[in-house]
């Protein structure tokens, strides 16, 4: 019995080795992604991506749901990036870009800060340049709580203004989570891609 006991438990130390190295990606099973939070105001609804971008041969985000970090950004930091489905071939895009990769908190969360960030609402994946509304966040806060093997864990809070940052109808963010992996060189050329597109009305070409 005591034989039969010691082998019990080395099978499940075994599994437990195997369950942390298919979390890692070390086998090549995809890690957990996640990003979700709840919005009111002049539009109101909850927001959840989750799973890793694929990568067609023209180097675009095929479509389908996905939350990354990619790394650098236009000001050497870092992206959090998702994309959610709505209906083929559209999707909502949100964007949180910081300038540098620690723990702790980003503050304030605006337009030209060391922590800004964006939505845009009904993203054509065949097209960029083409969505329904784009809000820039204009207040607000993002906490790095903890920097993994490979990915990153936080929250946050904001409020975002229409018409990148110009109009007058808000969004309030709360309860942001996140818990994303890192991207692949491929997946984060593909994220920036579209974010890069949307952002100056350009339609790629991408890195195929």
């Amino acid at each position: 019995m005591k034989a039969l006991s010691s082998l019990a438990v080395v099978g499940l130390f075994a599994l437990a080795a195997l369950l942390v190295a298919c979390d890692d990606d070390s086998t090549g099973i995809e890690t957990p992604s996640d990003l979700g939070f709840s919005f009111s105001g002049v539009t109101s609804g909850t927001y959840e991506a989750t799973g890793t971008p694929g990568v067609d041969a023209d180097g675009r985000p095929e479509f389908g749901s996905w939350a990354i970090m990619a790394e650098p950004d236009s000001v050497d930091g870092v992206v959090i990036a998702s994309f959610r489905t709505t209906e083929d071939p559209r999707g909502d895009l949100f964007v949180l870009q910081l300038a540098s990769l620690q723990t702790g908190e980003f503050t304030p969360c605006e337009p030209n800060a060391d922590c800004h960030g964006r939505i845009f609402f009904g993203v054509n994946t065949d097209d960029f340049t083409d969505y329904d509304y784009y809000f820039e966040i204009v207040s607000g806060s993002v906490t790095i709580a903890e920097i993994g093997a490979g990915r990153l864990r936080g929250s946050f809070q904001f409020n975002a203004l229409d018409q990148g940052g110009a109009g007058s109808d808000t969004i309030t963010v709360d309860d942001g989570e996140f818990d994303v992996p890192f991207g692949t060189t491929a997946q984060n050329n593909a994220a920036w891609c579209m974010i890069g597109g949307a952002a100056t009305d350009t339609n790629g070409p991408c890195e195929g």
